[in-house]
């Protein structure tokens, strides 16, 4: 803008001839060019913005189905322990992401608040940096599969339902380990850097192309100057912020307001976790009520109406003597 208004100044003291020749269609290949790539940049993060994300949810949809399957299958004092080691394990695996995520300032808390450790647990940890990587995410994995082998052992849990436990929790761990791989492969340096450079070149000759096409000599109005003025704005607005947007996007573990809410997912899949192991069925079960349901439910045809439904619950006439006495609700069978 800066560039634009020092050339619209010149253009009412006085420019050269020529000026009034200048053609900007080389200036629009350019544009052109540049938008493709700032398009196709901004792709390229939202797609890793939303993978990653579905990594971090992958990780809330495992520790979910785990604490579904101790609180069926476990004692509570297991099921309880094994839920705390895959919570703390998701805390964990955030520490090391970037620097927002520190283990004195977000894990140490949420240690805190959720007690996810013990004290004898945390003092292992003091021993690992937390902050250099996913080491302490991988040792809580490495705990929980050790209580499963200690329940299988003690005949808690047969074979095939230890190996339902171990293929959750390894899920648990390939999601963080997606959450790492895409830290260690970031978007191209010079892909960006090369972005970077196109628009500082860019944006400069934009603004002195729409200055010079705005009028010069006596062909100078301010309804002109204001509309290229105005055209020159939002094509900064548009490059420079789509730059930054991608940027932003590519990386979404921080304090930036468009970053992933990482302390709520943290804090709401303890909770919900902790509240599947407090579950409790509300009744047992009883052959009358449940019959007594089937038969006074809404009918959805029968099986010989494939897939339309009736409301009539009156049989055929040509119905076989032995379905005579049977209940006036069918199931379709597909």
């Amino acid at each position: 803008m800066i560039i634009y208004v020092i050339v619209r100044v010149q253009a009412r003291v006085g420019m050269p001839d020529y000026a009034s020749d200048i053609s900007a269609g080389d200036i629009g290949v350019i544009g052109a060019f540049l938008s493709f790539f700032l398009v196709f940049f901004v792709v390229q993060s939202n797609n890793r913005y939303n993978a990653l994300y579905n990594a971090s949810m992958g990780c809330k949809g495992r520790i979910f189905d785990v604490a579904s399957l101790c609180r069926a299958i476990l004692p509570r004092e297991h099921g309880l322990r094994l839920v705390r080691y895959m919570n703390a394990a998701y805390a964990a695996g955030f520490v090391g992401l970037s620097s927002t995520y520190s283990s004195v300032n977000f894990f140490e808390e949420l240690n805190k608040n959720n007690k996810f450790l013990t004290d004898t647990e945390y003092k292992r940890f003091l021993e690992i940096d937390m902050n250099l990587g996913g080491s302490s995410n991988r040792e809580l994995i490495a705990w929980c599969l050790l209580d499963i082998e200690t329940a299988k052992k003690a005949g808690l849990i047969d074979v095939r339902t230890a190996i339902e436990f171990r293929d959750q929790i390894l899920k648990l761990r390939a999601s963080m380990g997606t959450l790492y791989n895409y830290l260690d492969q970031p978007i191209s340096f010079f892909y960006v850097h090369f972005i970077c450079l196109l628009s500082a070149l860019y944006l400069p000759l934009f603004a002195v192309s729409q200055a010079y096409n705005a009028g010069t000599g006596d062909d100078v109005y301010w309804t002109a100057d204001l509309l290229a003025g105005l055209i020159v704005f939002l094509q900064s607005v548009f490059v420079i912020g789509l730059r930054i947007l991608g940027q932003k996007m590519s990386d979404p573990f921080g304090d930036d307001l468009e970053d992933l809410s990482v302390m709520h997912y943290i804090n709401f899949t303890w909770m919900q976790s902790n509240r599947i192991l407090q579950s409790s069925a509300p009744s047992e079960l009883d052959a009358a009520e449940e019959e007594e349901i089937f038969r006074t439910s809404k009918s959805i045809g029968g099986a010989w109406q494939g897939d339309e439904i009736f409301e009539s619950e009156i049989l055929p006439e040509d119905e076989p003597e032995e379905f005579k006495d049977a209940p006036s609700i069918y199931c379709a069978v597909q």
